[in-house]
C-alpha cells in the first residue's frame, strides 16, 4: 500500500533531494508538486522541480503548480547566496523540462486533496502556500491525514539563535498552518 503525498517545496539543492527520494520511493504516490518562493524566487523554484520532474521521465504523472511569491506579511528574502542564483547551480537539465500548472499552487493543493479520501502534506519551503490554503479553503483540513513539515528546530536556528530558515522566511505562514488542528510531525534542523 502506497503513502499519497503532495509536496510544497522550494528546490534548492535540499528540496531537489527531498523530491528525488520522494518521486523514486515505491511506497509513496507524489500526487502534486506545488511550489514556494524560499531558497530562491518562486519562478526559479517551479522551474528546478519542473525539471527534476522531467529528469525522472514523470511529467505525466507529476504535476507541478507555481505558488506564493512572498510571504504573508514580511518582504521576500531569498538563500541564493547559499542556493545559488538559480537554487541548482552546477546542473543543467536543459531548457525543455515542460511547463506548470495553469491553475496557482492554492488551487491545485485544494483539488488534488480534494479528490483523495487522504492524503499526506509534505511542505519542505516555507509554508506560505499551505496558509492561504487553510485559509481559502478550510474544508480541505478534514482530507489530510497528517503535515510532515521540514522546519523548525529543536536546538537553536540557521537564521537567528532561534529561527529555522522556512519558519523564518514566513512566520506568519507557520503560525497558521501549526494551529491549524491537522496532525503534524515536525522535521526539524535537528534532522534535515
Amino acid at each position: 500500500m502506497t503513502t499519497k503525498i503532495i509536496m510544497d517545496t522550494d528546490p534548492g539543492i535540499d528540496d531537489a533531494a527531498a523530491l528525488t527520494m520522494a518521486i523514486n520511493d515505491p511506497s509513496l504516490d507524489l500526487k502534486l508538486i506545488t511550489t514556494v518562493a524560499g531558497n530562491v524566487t518562486v519562478d526559479k523554484t517551479t522551474a528546478n522541480a519542473l525539471k527534476i520532474v522531467n529528469f525522472f521521465g514523470k511529467n505525466d504523472q507529476i504535476p507541478v503548480a507555481g505558488g506564493a511569491v512572498a510571504p504573508l506579511i514580511k518582504p521576500f528574502e531569498d538563500a541564493a547566496r547559499i542556493h545559488g542564483e538559480s537554487g541548482m547551480p552546477g546542473y543543467d537539465f536543459g531548457d525543455d523540462f515542460g511547463q506548470p500548472l495553469a491553475k496557482t499552487a492554492v488551487e491545485a493543493l485544494r483539488d488534488a486533496i480534494m479528490a483523495e479520501d487522504e492524503v499526506t502534506l509534505v511542505p519542505t519551503g516555507s509554508y506560505t502556500n499551505i496558509a492561504l490554503l487553510f485559509s481559502q479553503y478550510p474544508e480541505v483540513k478534514s482530507h489530510i491525514k497528517q503535515i510532515v513539515a521540514m522546519g523548525g528546530s529543536i536546538s537553536g536556528g540557521n537564521m537567528t539563535s532561534a529561527a529555522e530558515f522556512n519558519v523564518f522566511t514566513d512566520p506568519d505562514a507557520a503560525k497558521i498552518m501549526y494551529n491549524a488542528g491537522v496532525p503534524i510531525v515536525m522535521v526539524g534542523l535537528d534532522v534535515t
